[in-house]
């Protein structure tokens, strides 16, 4: 999966100060991309993800709250939270179910986050 950073100024006219602190912040924004389904006859699909990362004040971790376009409309698909590895450029989340348990890393390269 490959994420793109895009920081929506001004679309309709509405910045708060909070928009203007986290431009500087490698992660804090909103991410679209393609999801690409990576296990073929499974229940998963290609899809377009929208994710909204928010920086957790005082810790290295990042709520995602994470969103899929189907048909046009927005699907809620839940919120994680990552830990960000500054050094290694990674964030990892754990996402606990009654399904189990579900490992997310994704890799920041310059604008983009991915799989590594």
């Amino acid at each position: 999966m490959k994420l793109v950073k895009s920081i929506l100024i001004a679309a309709l006219g509405l910045l708060s100060a909070g928009a203007f602190a986290q431009q500087n912040d490698p992660v804090a924004g909103t991410w679209r991309g393609t999801s690409k389904c990576e296990v073929k006859g499974s229940a998963c699909n290609d899809e377009i993800a929208v994710y909204y990362a928010t920086k957790i004040p005082g810790h290295n971790s990042y709520r995602f709250k994470m969103d899929k376009v189907v048909n046009g409309k927005k699907e809620d698909m839940g919120t994680l939270v990552f830990e960000m590895n500054y050094a290694e450029r990674t964030l990892t989340a754990i996402n606990k179910s009654a399904r189990g348990k579900g490992y997310w890393t994704f890799k920041l390269t310059g604008n983009t986050i991915h799989e590594p």
